[in-house]
């Protein structure tokens, strides 16, 4: 369901000068999503057993318990034009979702790797939705247009099955964000003496403020996995009848990801260390260093690995020339675009790049690119 009101059509507006057309809206809804199919079943691999006899192995562990997944959304916002150069949108949103389904990951107790489909209780997402188009200068032969958007984006977990951290990752914790990163957090480690490298069964995580040994040191919260924060501006310049400009910057911030390339590289998980800490301890924290041993991994001491992957990018600037008609003898027009993408990002994020953090090892990273397109209808 959905209404909307006109105000500037209303009698009373006599703000048209500078607010040309206003319009408020609001809108209710409600939908669902049903499970993928089979999703409910256990299932087993056919795999060659000793001997070459015939044999199964735990394929899907299912979840015979799954039910719908259903959403109820409100939506509240206002539209409109000002200074005949100025347009606007603005949506604030509150969604809420009972039964949601999430992919868990399943334990080794139970016979079967990989992960489950399972219903949250329920998670709230709620923001803001924004954009915006504003004519700068509009001239004869010159012109120049700003366009922006800006969402917000926060969710939580309200209720859920009960679900224990057993090592670094991602989780679904009852007050925390939808699949927010868990990890220990290491706090210090002796050192040799002589090489000055941390000694192992030294290290201390923290527990309340307390160092204590790793393995009983309690899971904590290292951030959010998606943006809490995202937007982007694009800039279009005209000048008389044949020439576009257009540059757009977009950004993400707000959450975290993990830099498997350094946690490999850095926490000794191939055999050795192949980062500088490893092989200049004098030069990194006590902190620093009790997260650059062989075990960390399998204790879940990650949490610097865990960076924030905020960014900004120079995602697109490119030239379009249009052809005078005159030049081609033909009613229709041809232009040329000249276009370079990815050409620059702006993160203190340590990996390769933040847009592939999750998968780094098997992807690669958005490359710098430049293209020539020729355009032309009949």
């Amino acid at each position: 369901m959905s209404a909307s009101w006109v105000l500037s059509d209303e009698p009373f507006w006599h703000w048209g000068n500078r607010v040309n057309t206003l319009r408020l809206r609001a809108a209710y809804g409600a939908s669902g999503r049903q499970p993928s199919t089979f999703s409910a079943l256990q299932t087993y691999t056919a795999v060659v057993g000793p001997g070459g006899a015939n044999a199964v192995t735990p394929g899907t562990l299912g979840n015979p318990d799954l039910r719908p997944e259903r959403s109820v959304e409100t939506e509240l916002g206002f539209e409109g034009n000002a200074f005949d150069r100025l347009s606007f949108n603005f949506t604030y949103y509150n969604k809420k979702t009972s039964n949601e389904i999430v992919s868990q990951a399943v334990a080794p107790s139970s016979g079967f790797s990989g992960s489950q489909l399972i219903n949250l209780g329920q998670v709230k997402n709620n923001g803001v939705e924004m954009d915006a188009t504003y004519e700068a200068i509009r001239r004869r032969n010159f012109s120049w247009s700003i366009n922006g958007n800006l969402t917000t984006i926060h969710n939580l977990v309200q209720a859920n099955v009960p679900t224990a951290v057993s090592n670094y990752g991602t989780y679904n914790i009852v007050g925390y964000p939808l699949n927010g990163w868990w990890a220990r957090r290491g706090v210090s480690v002796d050192r040799d003496p002589t090489t000055g490298l941390p000694i192992a069964s030294t290290v201390k995580c923290d527990s309340v403020g307390k160092p204590v040994s790793c393995s009983t040191a309690p899971f904590q919260f290292i951030g959010a996995s998606t943006p809490k924060l995202t937007g982007a501006i694009g800039n279009t310049f005209t000048i008389g009848k044949s020439w576009r400009f257009f540059a757009l910057v977009d950004f993400k911030r707000g959450y975290r990801e993990l830099n498997q390339q350094e946690l490999i590289r850095c926490g000794a998980i191939l055999g050795v260390g192949l980062c500088k800490a490893n092989y200049s301890p004098q030069d990194y924290s006590s902190a620093y260093l009790s997260e650059t041993v062989g075990s960390i991994s399998s204790i879940g001491d990650v949490d610097q690995y865990i960076q924030d992957a905020s960014f900004t990018k120079l995602r697109e600037v490119s030239a379009t020339y249009t052809l005078p008609r005159r030049f081609l003898g033909v009613a229709s027009p041809m232009s040329i675009t000249v276009a370079g993408r990815e050409l620059h990002t702006w993160t203190n994020y340590r990996g390769l790049d933040p847009e592939i953090a999750t998968f780094e090892q098997a992807t690669t990273p958005p490359l710098q690119r430049f293209i020539v397109t020729l355009n032309y209808a009949w």
